[in-house]
């Protein structure tokens, strides 16, 4: 919601506000940025370059948010200061807290200032309150020429060049009404002067000679004493005091109640129903029909409230409206929220509690710059000393210190979030996102800076070009391998803190649905393979040739008919007959197999995300015929010296595992096609090639082809073999043993294929598929022992590093893992390390001895096929099975008071 210009109050939707296609700048200032959200969806919702899009975010915030990305996650930061400016504050004092949000069209500005950060939550969950401030209106250019003054001063803070450079465009770009006016400015912010003598002395000035009759008090965060509460009892001594709270609000009850008794006032304390987080931080003060209402970024903390930005407080930035009585107590509600009085002695029941700040590095990294051949020059605090290196999650390069204080890697460095290391390699620094100043300068001056849209974030402002990057870069054009997941651990990173409540993820799929919507790859899922007027396994050859080549309307070769096989062994001769050989640099090599290999996994994992359902019900089945295909296409490409590709064979055996699982799972329930029901199955059978199922076999003859570590690739591949095979999508073919002997070099047969992918479904080796096993789950040992005697019990399995197994999520998964591999149904888990027992068998109790001369519990009811699955998969664990009191009494350590 949004209070502005002294005018009656109206809903806000921020994003649809700030974030259109006509605008030409937009400034944020943020205590944490979900980055992710700010990337993917919010960004392409403004103008076309020339653009000025900057982001300045709490230093501490964001320096811990970036050390917590890493090699997979580092994609995140693809854009940031390429094609927009990310810079973290570093105030004197406390934290860089003001959320203020500008943005400019050739028309109007519009500021937005309030209590959200530049979040899901911040911007579209409700439980925050915004003032809306519009150029051309006597108030609107007031606060935006407010916020102009106010941001020179946080420029000149940060001191450094590319953001000044961005904030005289910035200003060239506003409208001239805002440079100034005799309007009296709303906003208020504690760079000279604390929040609460601003508010004060507002409140004093327009009140009647009666005084203050009513506070009005809401926020999610106090001061450990209540001072901010009882400055502005002191000050403003109101008749009546109305407190609102949530049982999360941050406060020392006792405290606060001593406060409010000891004012004399006539207190209300009241509770949100539902109870809930809210964010919003406000103060409201009434006197006869008028009201004042302090909100912004301000919480009722010392920090907030009592102190200047110079004196160990935070960077503030509030807004003071005078309003009608009434309406200042409507904006204490957040919609479809009612408040519930209670007694003052309820809030005993609030704590004080301050999430610890992480400790910083030792050295401040301030900036990392990219020359045109690829070093990336540094200025840290203190300077650079000898033996340091500049770390970039892909080959640390060592430091030349220059005599101004700056030193620049010796090398080229290809990654894009670095930070500093010592002559031992341990980190010395925060992380940093390199500035590209080429691309950064293009995107405020030249229309065509902005990247292409339809290139993957791995690859995206990369300066190399490899076949492999552009069958990749096609694949991406024609297929939608992933939604953007902003729940990894990074994206959740750099949400993360106590200013930020759970995402929103109502807006996280409307902005994605509205995305995917409009994405042009849709239409190829609904054409579908079969419906292709080139049959099947052209279509998927004519989108290999674009691959290869990169161009789109590359036609298909002739051989109608023919299957993609046979059609990749006829072609062979010819591709490599016209490819150049490529020679290129080790380093450069390196780069395209650790960014591919990586866009690669990541592509497989997200397979089995429920929201590509929202581009098409089938899309991974699609997705993986293609795939399928690439693949096929890849291993033959090992087999000449020009087709080689950076990829190398135990690369693809892994990226093919990966794959193959997330499609067809490992038989516990985990791939897509094991979560779909019965004729989502069967459409999704009709929907790939015909051939399909030739192409699986041979790719899975090669990752367990004999040869050296046979074993070892076999146990490592047989979960997903043997789910393929039970899913029909296996069948070797003469055409299946013809590519292979072409792969391999020397000639198969289409038995011996047969044969082979057969054994090693039967292949049983317990010894290493124990020790593989106890190391992917992360235990002490696993051993598998004959039968203890019941008739249901097939497999006996004793286990170390398992203190309880009803609690510990890896127990569910290591039976699951043990029934598949096993080929079995009951097994009983034994302690190899203690004396508990375990026994699990469908249709039955699970059964729990939790030692010796303890009495054997058992599960609520028998166990279903599918209840271990369903657990392994949701990383849950066997005590939801149990009667909610739990099978055992476990001791719980308590604290009065």
């Amino acid at each position: 919601m949004t209070s502005g210009n002294g005018q009656a109050t109206v809903r806000s939707r921020p994003v649809t506000e700030l974030f259109t296609s006509t605008a030409t700048a937009l400034w944020a200032t943020t205590y944490s940025v979900d980055l992710a959200l700010f990337n993917e969806f919010l960004l392409p919702r403004l103008g076309e370059p020339p653009l000025n899009v900057v982001v300045l975010a709490d230093h501490r915030r964001l320096a811990t948010a970036l050390d917590r990305l890493d090699a997979d996650t580092a994609t995140t930061v693809a854009a940031v200061n390429r094609r927009w400016l990310l810079r973290g504050v570093r105030p004197k004092g406390q934290r860089f807290h003001p959320k203020t949000y500008l943005a400019v069209t050739r028309t109007r500005a519009t500021l937005l200032v309030g209590s959200g950060n530049l979040s899901m939550d911040g911007l579209s969950a409700g439980r925050e309150v915004f003032t809306a401030f519009h150029s051309g209106t006597p108030t609107g250019d007031a606060a935006i020429g407010s916020w102009r003054g106010w941001i020179r001063r946080i420029v000149r803070l940060v001191d450094d060049v590319r953001l000044t450079e961005r904030l005289y465009d910035l200003e060239a770009r506003l409208p001239a009404s805002t440079a100034g006016t005799t309007t009296a400015a709303p906003l208020l912010h504690n760079l000279d002067e604390p929040i609460v003598a601003q508010f004060v002395a507002g409140v004093l000035a327009g009140a009647t000679s009666a005084g203050v009759e009513e506070l009005l008090l809401a926020a999610p965060y106090y001061d450990e004493d209540s001072a901010a509460v009882g400055r502005l009892l002191v000050d403003l001594r109101p008749r009546r005091v109305r407190v609102l709270l949530t049982s999360t609000t941050k406060v020392d009850g006792h405290r606060l109640a001593a406060r409010l008794a000891a004012s004399g006032a006539a207190v209300e304390v009241a509770y949100y129903d539902p109870d809930r987080f809210v964010h919003a931080k406000l103060v409201g003060a009434i006197s006869g029909e008028r009201g004042w209402l302090l909100s912004g970024s301000a919480n009722l903390s010392r920090a907030a409230m009592l102190r200047t930005a110079g004196d160990h407080g935070n960077v503030e930035v509030s807004v003071l409206t005078t309003l009608a009585a009434d309406r200042v107590r409507a904006l204490f509600m957040p919609p479809e929220t009612t408040a519930v009085p209670c007694d003052l002695a309820r809030l005993s029941a609030l704590s004080f509690r301050v999430d610890p700040e992480p400790a910083l590095p030792s050295v401040r990294l301030i900036s990392a710059t990219a020359a045109p051949d690829g070093t990336v020059e540094v200025t840290s605090e203190p300077a650079a000393q000898p033996g340091w290196r500049l770390d970039d999650l892909v080959s640390p390069q060592a430091l030349i210190r220059r005599k101004d204080g700056t030193a620049v890697t010796a090398a080229p460095l290809s990654g894009r979030l670095v930070r500093l290391l010592d002559a031992d390699g341990s980190r010395l620094s925060n992380r940093v996102v390199v500035d590209d100043p080429t691309a950064l300068t293009a995107a405020l001056t030249t229309p065509t800076a902005r990247p292409k849209s339809d290139l993957p974030a791995d690859l995206a402002g990369s300066d190399f070009d490899t076949p492999l990057v552009r069958m990749l870069v096609q694949l991406h054009r024609s297929f939608v391998m992933e939604v953007t997941d902003r729940i990894s651990v990074g994206a959740e990173a750099v949400t993360g803190g106590q200013e930020d409540d759970q995402g929103d993820d109502d807006l996280w799929a409307r902005l994605e649905r509205e995305r995917l919507a409009h994405d042009p790859r849709a239409s190829r899922y609904r054409a579908g393979w079969s419906s292709s007027d080139l049959g099947s396994s052209d279509e998927v050859l004519k989108l290999l040739d674009a691959l290869r080549s990169g161009t789109p309307g590359k036609s298909a070769p002739t051989g109608n008919g023919k299957n993609l096989l046979s059609r990749l062994l006829d072609r062979t001769v010819e591709d490599f007959e016209h490819e150049e050989p490529s020679h290129r640099r080790w380093q450069l090599a390196a780069r395209v197999r650790v960014r591919t290999r990586n866009l690669l996994r990541r592509w497989a994992a997200a397979q089995t995300d429920p929201r590509l359902a929202w581009i098409d019900p089938l899309a991974p089945a699609d997705n993986f015929a293609m795939i399928t295909a690439l693949f096929a296409k890849l291993r033959m490409d090992h087999t000449g010296e020009h087709g080689a590709i950076e990829l190398s064979v135990e690369d693809l055996d892994d990226l093919w595992s990966r794959w193959l699982g997330g499609f067809v799972g490992t038989g516990a329930g985990d791939g897509w096609l094991s979560q779909l029901d019965q004729d989502t199955l069967h459409a999704a059978r009709r929907r790939q090639p015909d051939d399909l199922p030739e192409t699986v076999a041979a790719l899975c003859w090669l990752a367990i082809r004999p040869g050296q570590n046979v074993r070892e690739r076999i146990v490592d591949h047989q979960p997903t073999l043997v789910a393929a095979l039970s899913q029909d999508l296996i069948d070797p073919t003469a055409h299946t043993a013809r590519y292979l002997s072409r792969v391999v070099g020397h000639h198969l047969t289409r038995e011996q294929v047969v044969e082979d992918l057969l054994d090693a479904a039967a292949f049983l080796d317990d010894a290493l598929w124990c020790e593989r096993t106890a190391a992917e789950l992360a235990l002490d040992g696993v051993e598998l022992k004959a039968p203890p005697g019941a008739a249901s019990i097939q497999v006996r399995l004793d286990v170390r590093g398992v203190d309880d197994p009803l609690l510990d999520p890896r127990v569910p998964r290591l039976i699951a893992a043990t029934r598949h591999y096993r080929r079995c149904r009951g097994v009983a888990v034994y302690a190899g390390d203690s004396d508990w027992r375990l026994s699990v068998y469908p249709e039955e109790t699970v059964a729990y001895l939790p030692g010796q001369g303890r009495p054997t519990v058992e599960s609520v009811a028998p166990l279903t096929e599918g209840d271990l699955d369903r657990l392994a998969v949701s990383v849950s664990v066997l005590a939801d099975l149990f009667p909610p009191a739990g099978p055992q009494e476990s001791p719980v350590h308590c604290q009065q008071g």
